[in-house]
């Protein structure tokens, strides 16, 4: 083996240096190769190296010049985490799991089935159209699973939430470098070559930042949420965080409000109050809530009316409150009455992916192609018709419900602010659907298969203790 490596070595530097491109792709072969051994032999490593990989992925692709095809990266990362996961056997507390009667699990099942059901839709586009949904679909149903057998106790679901918010953390840092000194010259480039990517970023009040995600909506949204558990992470108790890791917390909510703010995401400013009225409600008895909500409302006046009429930050975040509906919401509301005749003649949908750009790039020609949804439940609604929009609410609405049972289930208090923070951060994203797809979008369809996982985990393993 030594001397394969002594042959190697030199070799794989002399392509380096020979070919930029072979060099590179050898880099990443060794690399990825290395990390689909180690999702196959530590399962639990792996699942945090996947999602490392899915929020960080777009800037590698940023840095190469050009799309590349990262969802098959993604896709053999998870699968090599699956098959780790199975022929390990996975952990006993997931046999605990009810997955015959658990609520939350039968509308997953019951929205695979509204899936597979497309497949046979005389109004879709096709076999092979529904087998690109499926492969993304199925992608989400793996990372449940494979969650049921991560988070085994509430110090596995503390370990997750520390991990995200340093990640999350990171994301706003990256994010505040590319506001305060531009965007690096590849990044540029980037978006210059594809034009749908340049209007999203480059806006007339300047350039909507992304940090190393996909584009600034996702982003946005994910700041919107991590925000809100800073929030509620910051009521806690010295008993249950101390004053300096409250300090940390508050560093890192104030970086991820400034990316927020820098993101021009209106959508992810709406939803961190209503984000918190759930939290607020549920805590209503406890005097760090009512500092925090009155900070949070002291916070909020401030940068609606106070005394900043020259920063399009600012501004931009007023509009999401105080501004008058503009053409845009017009266009939009005029476009979901013209459409209303196709949801009725079409109990089950014109079929997956056949709605805006999707639409246009895999079903071309079709009547909903190019129609621009800018909203998840009437994308829902057009693709899978009224049985697939009934569902998606049950969705929201079971895990919601199990994170507030959960809520008062548990009894340490961190744990009990961790699962109003699941709560609220759902709640948030139920109530962004309506302003845009938010579901759809890779990072946040990651983080509520994560939430799935975990709140299922927990009823099931405090009614077994």
């Amino acid at each position: 083996m030594a001397a394969v490596w002594i042959v190697l070595v030199p070799l794989l530097a002399w392509l380096a240096a020979s070919d930029v491109k072979a060099g590179a792709m050898i880099a990443v072969g060794i690399i990825g190769g290395a990390m689909c051994l180690t999702c196959l032999v530590n399962y639990r490593l792996g699942y945090y190296i996947y999602i490392t990989v899915t929020l960080c992925i777009r800037l590698g692709e940023r840095m190469s010049g050009a799309e590349q095809q990262v969802g098959l990266v993604m896709d053999a990362l998870l699968w090599c985490v699956l098959f780790g996961c199975i022929f390990q056997r996975g952990h006993e507390s997931a046999k605990k799991v009810n997955y015959a009667k658990d609520p939350l699990l039968i509308t997953l099942y019951l929205y695979t089935l509204v899936q597979i059901i497309e497949v046979v839709n005389p109004a879709g586009p096709g076999f092979l159209v529904w087998v690109i949904f499926m492969r993304v679909f199925i992608r989400n149903l793996i990372m449940v699973y494979i969650g049921l057998n991560i988070f085994n106790s509430m110090k596995d679901v503390r370990t997750f939430f520390k991990f995200w918010l340093v990640i999350s953390t990171l994301a706003a840092v990256y994010a505040c470098i590319q506001q305060w000194f531009g965007l690096p010259s590849y990044e540029l480039a980037f978006i210059a070559r594809y034009p749908e990517k340049f209007r999203t970023v480059i806006i007339l009040s300047g350039t909507r930042v992304y940090s190393f995600m996909s584009d600034p909506a996702v982003f946005g949204i994910l700041m919107a949420g991590n925000i809100a558990i800073c929030v509620i992470l910051l009521t806690a108790s010295k008993h249950a965080i101390s004053i300096p890791k409250k300090l940390l917390i508050l560093i890192s909510a104030g970086l991820q409000m400034l990316a927020l703010g820098y993101s021009g995401t209106r959508t992810g400013y709406v939803m961190l109050p209503l984000g918190l009225l759930i939290f607020f409600i549920a805590n209503l008895q406890k005097r760090n809530t009512i500092i925090i909500a009155m900070v949070c409302g002291l916070v909020g006046l401030v940068i609606l009316y106070g005394p900043f009429h020259g920063n399009p930050t600012i501004i931009r975040v007023r509009t999401a409150f105080l501004g008058k509906q503009d053409e845009s919401v017009n266009v939009r509301e005029v476009n979901r009455h013209r459409i209303q005749p196709y949801i009725y003649s079409h109990p089950i949908g014109g079929g997956l992916n056949t709605t805006g750009g999707n639409g246009a790039t895999f079903a071309p020609g079709h009547e909903l192609a190019d129609f621009q949804t800018d909203n998840g439940y009437l994308r829902a609604v057009l693709e899978t018709g009224w049985l697939g929009l009934l569902v998606c609410g049950a969705y929201f609405f079971f895990i919601i419900q199990a994170a507030i049972i959960n809520f008062f289930k548990v009894k340490d208090e961190l744990d009990k602010l961790l699962m109003i923070s699941i709560a609220a951060v759902v709640f948030s994203i139920a109530i962004a659907q309506y302003a845009q797809d938010a579901v759809s979008l890779v990072e946040s369809a990651l983080l509520l298969n994560i939430f799935i996982a975990i709140v299922i985990k927990v009823r099931y393993t405090y009614d077994a203790s």
